[in-house]
């Protein structure tokens, strides 16, 4: 029977090899659960690996496409109950020592439930790593390992470029006073972080660099709350001020909490919305490049909460000049009920009230100037 080895994901991802820790347990075939991987691992090349990942981005994207590791469309808040009802014989961990045990670092989302649920536990141990206050790792510990050097220089959040501060400003423009707001990761993000110069609290995924630099800035109310931690000096600096909270997934993205929220706003991104809207995090030319994370868990919850707002913000175009603005989007990721307004760097599209004709009007009107035309002529035509 092929056994499951489930890695946690993030920043200070476990980096041990799969088949060194199958050799040191005596299993002889396995697949491996992977998530959000933003450090490369010399073992994915490897042509025996099989598996799965529920984020096929960042490092993930080739071995996808190969087809060495499948694709599972599982927004983020329900991979603990995957967890659970796979109960993996392997899990493995990063853990930091805190006084004669160990505690997760930058990650803890769904660790304590893979720590609860395998039937052996693996920690690789980070002796440098940041202790940001995470739960005790509670588990069947079997193995401590040393943590290996990385393969490559450790990848850092994008910076911002011109057109994702243009981006980020008109969402500042719209964030209400006193909300508690997310937004995920890359340029768009930081832009908006960089460029929201009202105090409010920050109820989200990931805390960055960028994020936790709003504490200095004097615009933060209250502490952070993510699951993933991406950086370092900053949100050490958090950590020590009392400002960071790391959660667990059941709490971090717990939709019944968020919605609860008065004027939550988040602010996600996409690869392609429609004219009707719908939002496509996923797949692009049958190819899956990303995957549903947390953005479904955070639209909805910001539809529901009072005074929320649930947006998405992308540029206009992508690297090569295509529009991210289309008639239909190629796989529908997050619906257009669960989208208010859809922000470029052209403007700020309000959905609310809308009727499909009025939305797509207003949808072309942030879109790129060089797409206006071809969107409202192939509008005409499939509508």
């Amino acid at each position: 029977m092929t056994a499951l080895i489930a890695y946690l994901d993030g920043q200070d991802g476990p980096r041990t090899s799969p088949f060194q820790i199958a050799d040191r347990l005596g299993i002889p075939d396995f697949e491996v659960l992977l998530g959000w991987l933003p450090e490369r691992r010399s073992w994915l090349e490897d042509d025996r690996l099989r598996g799965c990942t529920y984020m096929a981005g960042y490092r993930l994207v080739d071995v996808v496409a190969t087809g060495r590791l499948r694709y599972l469309p599982i927004r983020l808040s329900a991979v603990p109950r995957w967890i659970q009802r796979r109960r993996p014989d392997v899990g493995v961990v990063t853990g930091v020592p805190r006084g004669k045990g160990f505690a997760f670092g930058s990650t803890v989302a769904w660790g304590p439930a893979l720590a609860a649920a395998a039937s052996r536990l693996v920690i690789e141990v980070d002796e440098t790593g940041m202790d940001l206050g995470g739960p005790m790792i509670e588990g069947n510990v079997v193995a401590r390992l040393d943590r290996p050097e990385p393969d490559d220089p450790i990848l850092t959040p994008r910076p911002p470029d011109a057109d994702d501060l243009a981006v980020g400003e008109h969402v500042a423009s719209v964030i209400p006073s006193g909300a508690t707001i997310q937004v995920g990761p890359g340029g768009i993000a930081e832009a908006v972080v960089a460029t929201t110069t009202s105090p409010v609290q920050v109820w989200a995924g990931l805390v960055t660099d960028a994020m936790a630099g709003m504490f200095a800035r004097g615009v933060l109310d209250g502490a952070i709350r993510a699951a993933y931690a991406w950086g370092g000096e900053a949100i050490a600096d958090l950590h020590a001020a009392g400002r960071l909270e790391l959660l667990p997934l059941g709490r971090s993205h717990d939709l019944t909490a968020l919605s609860a929220l008065p004027n939550y706003v988040a602010c996600n991104t996409a690869l392609q919305i429609g004219l009707d809207g719908a939002c496509n995090v996923e797949i692009i030319g049958g190819r899956a490049i990303a995957g549903i994370g947390g953005n479904a868990d955070f639209a909805t919850a910001a539809v529901r909460s009072p005074g929320g707002l649930s947006i998405m913000a992308l540029k206009s175009t992508t690297r090569s000049g295509r529009s991210t603005i289309v008639p239909r989007v190629e796989h529908v990721s997050t619906p257009r009920c669960d989208v208010d307004l859809v922000i470029t760097e052209h403007g700020i599209a309000d959905l609310r009230d809308a009727d499909d004709v009025e939305r797509a009007r207003r949808i072309i009107a942030v879109a790129h100037p060089d797409h206006r035309d071809s969107l409202t002529n192939e509008r005409g035509e499939t509508a």
